[in-house]
């Protein structure tokens, strides 16, 4: 194991206000959307593989999952992440859509990010 370091790092989490109503499915209270998100970029390979993809015979085989992107659009995301773990909300499924998030074809990818119940 390689040495490491630590660096303090200020973040700042930004929430939509509002007022989440259980019982009518409502639920206001979820982390600001991150900014940049156009400049991520997902790929999905088999693992030790560059095929990309699923066709019907990968399935089944292990998949590795490559997340790419700025600086910029990176550290938007890693923050919007520590926001939606720290939520404080009485939704039981939060989640958000990103559907800009290009894929290595040029295509996009619809990324939900859920933070499951369990945590």
């Amino acid at each position: 194991m390689s040495d490491t370091t630590a660096r303090p790092a200020e973040i700042l989490l930004s929430y939509y206000a509002g007022v989440d109503d259980p019982e009518r499915g409502i639920y206001t209270a979820r982390p600001v959307d991150p900014e940049f998100t156009d400049e991520l970029r997902v790929a999905v390979y088999v693992d030790d593989d560059e095929t990309l993809g699923f066709p019907p015979e990968l399935l089944g085989k292990r998949l590795q999952v490559q997340l790419s992107g700025s600086a910029r659009a990176l550290e938007a995301f890693g923050i919007y992440l520590v926001a939606l773990a720290r939520l404080d909300s009485s939704d039981p499924d939060p989640h958000e859509h990103f559907e800009d998030v290009s894929d290595e074809r040029g295509g996009t990818v619809h990324l939900i990010v859920r933070r499951s119940s369990s945590s």
